[in-house]
């Protein structure tokens, strides 16, 4: 561990992600879903990231908002680095990479004040004093209207966790190598020691569950250094958390996780009737995770919250669009929320639906869709944009961006999706202009946006040809359900199939958000 890194983990750097949560347009619509004024993200508005890590999302936020001005900061150099050689290749000139401390950050007098704060994997990795050095930036630096949003491990969620990150965090230190061989080191010390009965640690599910994840092992293992090995890490009750940011004048609003705002959705009947004895504030909204065992928040607070009457609100909603994220067959009217399964109205959701797979829509539009439907029980305005948005079916469209353009963001995306296409990586990010936002494209999906960005033709034969030459050129064999394949046809036949759809499911929506 460095001593400049203050028991944070830095000899392994923080994975490279895009969090949909902090761009500007989920946020302003996480406060209106609220009945909460937005802050500003109009041209000019003014964003920072704090504890950025590779720089992803905000050099998204950057290049997908060519008229506002964004600031990164992160104590890591490496960090800083990375960001700052991808701002560069997009040239992005509207971002800005600051390698700093949080305490060196509040000794600068020639920041900007900002509309928009956000942090992530931050609050609940740093010490106390960390954390009022980001209340004192946020008291000094965040607009009166603006938000914050700070997501964090959250308490009393995290209970049955606290031995196991105890165990992991103090064995780390008598073990060799760097952070992420340590932890997996530390893993196998837990395991063992749950074998031999020790029950405090939990069971062979719990340690599953924090073992075993998605994508490659080494990803795993750094990801896993980071939340576990920090000195500083401590899981916070959404009380104290408001009772810091209090301090700044901020006062909780809503959640940007946006299924949550809806208590029919997040909370069953009889949590509810336990929360009405409760008033309003930052009790009741601790009693929640209580209830529902909620281990991670993300909250989203104001500076100066404004309420918006109903129809300020709505008139608001009807100029935000929405765009599907997923495929017309994959939309579901039946979905996980908080509080167990929830179905939608199909009569109203699945012509919302259709009307969604041949475009981007307004919100008015589509609750005038489903009014057309069936007048009776049409969802608002409210209910399409948080449930759609929330469930990840949809991504919101902020109003007057329908057409948006970015020279920055090509470039970016090319230069994003090059890595993966070179077999370096096995995900990118890229920039949707007209969202203001990005998502995040799998192998295969970043293999075929960047040929077909590079001029490849988007038809199946000519993207498939450039796939399998940059396949061999890699000397990387292609695998299919843990099975290496070798014989050139299947393998072509693989490929084409996994191109085919993605220019039938993808290619639209890329093009319609502005991302070619």
């Amino acid at each position: 561990m460095n001593e400049w890194a203050s028991g944070y983990v830095s000899d392994v750097e923080y994975l490279p992600g895009l969090y949909v949560d902090q761009t500007p347009a989920h946020i302003a619509l996480a406060c209106l879903v609220n009945g909460f004024a937005p802050p500003e993200t109009g041209a000019g508005h003014t964003y920072c990231e704090l504890g950025c890590g590779q720089g992803v999302t905000a050099n998204i936020i950057a290049a997908s908002n060519p008229d506002a001005q964004v600031v990164a900061i992160d104590f890591n150099p490496a960090h800083i680095a990375r960001a700052r050689a991808a701002a560069k290749a997009a040239k992005l000139e509207n971002i800005q990479f600051l390698e700093l401390s949080f305490e060196e950050m509040n000794a600068r007098d020639d920041l900007p004040d900002f509309d928009l704060v956000t942090m992530h994997g931050v609050w609940s990795w740093i010490s106390d004093e960390g954390r009022r050095h980001i209340t004192h930036f946020l008291n000094r630096r965040l607009k009166p209207g603006g938000a914050a949003l700070v997501t964090y491990n959250a308490m009393p969620g995290w209970t049955a966790l606290l031995p196991v990150q105890k165990l992991l965090a103090e064995s780390a230190q008598f073990m060799q190598g760097r952070s992420d061989e340590r932890v997996m080191q530390g893993l196998a010390l837990v395991e063992a020691l749950q074998k031999a009965g020790a029950g405090t640690l939990g069971d062979a599910k719990l340690l599953s569950s924090i073992r075993d994840g998605k994508g490659a092992e080494s990803d795993r293992a750094v990801y896993l250094a980071h939340e576990y090995l920090n000195s500083e890490w401590k899981p916070l009750y959404h009380i104290d958390t408001a009772r810091l940011l209090a301090d700044a004048k901020l006062r909780y609003v809503g959640a940007t996780g946006l299924l949550q705002n809806f208590p029919d959705l997040s909370l069953r009947p009889e949590h509810r009737e336990a929360l009405e004895r409760v008033p309003a504030g930052p009790l009741r909204e601790t009693l929640k995770d209580y209830l529902v065992t909620r281990a991670f928040r993300r909250d989203l607070f104001v500076r100066g919250p404004r309420t918006v009457p109903d129809a300020v609100r709505d008139r608001e909603l009807a100029g935000y669009g929405l765009a599907l994220m997923v495929p017309r067959s994959e939309a579901k009217t039946k979905m996980d929320v908080p509080a167990g399964t929830a179905e939608l109205p199909k009569a109203h959701y699945e012509p919302i639906f259709d009307a969604l797979a041949q475009g981007p829509r307004t919100l008015a539009d589509l609750h005038a869709i489903a009014m057309r439907a069936k007048p009776e029980g049409a969802p608002s305005l409210v209910e399409i944009a948080g449930v759609l948005v929330g469930t990840a079916q949809a991504t919101p469209i902020p109003p007057g961006a329908f057409g948006r353009i970015s020279a920055s963001a090509q470039l970016f995306n090319i230069a994003s999706t090059q890595e993966v296409a070179e077999q370096r990586t096995a995900t990118a990010s890229i920039s949707l202009p007209v969202t203001g936002s990005g998502m995040t494209l799998q192998t295969m999906e970043a293999s075929v946006f960047h040929a077909v960005a590079t001029g490849t033709p988007p038809e199946p034969g000519p993207v498939t040809d450039v796939i399998i030459r940059r396949l061999k050129a890699a000397g990387i064999p292609l695998r299919l359900e843990n099975r290496v394949i070798t014989e050139p046809s299947e393998q072509r036949a693989v490929v084409a199939e996994s191109v085919e759809w993605c220019l039938k499911e993808r290619m639209g929506l890329w093009t319609a958000l502005g991302a070619l």
